[in-house]
């Protein structure tokens, strides 16, 4: 790591104490990388930080392939769960007027802003750093998705009544930043639905698997196949969120059972944190990579793949989900939950 690197400050505190390392990992198996803990408050981040070249190295159309070796294939399958979230998010949206502007950021393939389109009368705008995804969403569902990041989409201030960041936060370079960018885009007495993993749940499962690959020198190193790169406990969301200017209208942690077992608290029932092999340096890595035009055959493709409507999205289905759910809500205060949900608005 250079000295410049090290020095940059932490998102969350602004110290410029070096960060320590926590450990190895391989990112989404296209290069190593190292998560680092800033001494002063905690926080967990990838360091070196990465380039919006490293970003888009780590998504490529493989990554949306349910074929592919690396990647979040898990996204072609992921359209009952945007229905759910939908359609509880319908009555949210119609609160907002006759016609409010809803912005998604990192909308992926489309799914959310489909559903919830459905769900409720809104006009929807998509924005994802991956040129597939937004070409699936507008192929697919015919949704208006720009290409890049939410700073380098340029919108207007007050541009949107609701925004939706799910599984995002932990994905932007610049944390502190983009929260900024999103506070100037929201109208005042606008909302954002934020959903972000509990920092402590993706480090820990991380951890314990690098200590057993280093005992067997298997030259192996634990792969977050989703390009996680930071690791946020509450205290750290709350701080970014209030000196970003929103008020914190409520936040708790969901997924309880996901979330016991990734700290080992419940046995694990799925396949232990996939590997990568170590050794795959980023620059050399990022070096090879150039833009490519979307293959229209493979959005075509996994548009076919697309899950069929049935029970799991039936409203009394997403009623018995959500009681489910419910039942760990108490817990959801202890922070064991596998994702923080947030509620935030922007005063008038």
């Amino acid at each position: 790591m250079t000295a410049g690197a090290d020095a940059e400050p932490c998102d969350v505190c602004r110290a410029t104490d070096p960060m320590t390392p926590v450990v190895t990992i391989s990112l989404c198996g296209v290069f190593d990388a190292e998560i680092r803990r800033c001494p002063r408050c905690g926080f967990r981040q990838i360091r070196p930080r990465l380039t919006p070249d490293d970003l888009r190295a780590l998504y490529p159309e493989a990554y949306f392939d349910p074929r592919a070796e690396i990647g979040y294939a898990a996204y072609a399958r992921e359209q009952h769960r945007a229905e759910r979230a939908a359609w509880f998010l319908g009555p949210v949206v119609r609160r907002l007027g006759p016609k409010p502007r809803v912005l998604e950021v990192g909308s992926a393939l489309g799914y959310l802003l489909d559903a919830l389109r459905r769900f409720a009368s809104c006009e929807v705008t998509g924005v994802d750093v991956s040129p597939f995804a937004a070409r699936f969403a507008e192929r697919t569902f015919g949704l208006p998705v720009r290409t890049g990041t939410l700073e380098e989409a340029r919108f207007p201030d007050a541009s949107f009544d609701l925004i939706l960041q799910k599984d995002l936060l932990e994905h932007v370079l610049r944390p502190r930043e983009h929260l900024a960018e999103t506070y100037r885009v929201l109208a005042p007495g606008g909302l954002v639905w934020l959903v972000t993993p509990n920092g402590e749940t993706n480090v820990r499962p991380l951890a314990r698997r690098a200590r057993e690959e280093a005992g067997t020198r298997s030259g192996m190193l634990p792969m977050t196949d989703q390009g996680h790169l930071s690791f946020f406990a509450r205290p750290h969301l709350e701080r970014l969120f209030r000196e970003s200017g929103f008020e914190i209208v409520h936040m708790r942690t969901i997924h309880l059972k996901r979330g016991l077992r990734a700290l080992g608290v419940l046995p694990r029932r799925r396949a232990r944190e996939k590997l990568a092999p170590a050794g795959r340096a980023r620059p050399d890595v990022v070096a090879t990579v150039a833009p490519t035009a979307v293959d229209d055959a493979l959005v075509d493709q996994l548009s076919v793949s697309l899950a069929a409507r049935g029970h799991r999205s039936a409203p009394w289905y997403f009623q018995a989900r959500r009681a489910m759910e419910a039942l760990g809500a108490p817990l959801g205060a202890f922070d064991l939950g596998l994702d923080f949900e947030c509620w935030l608005s922007k005063p008038r």
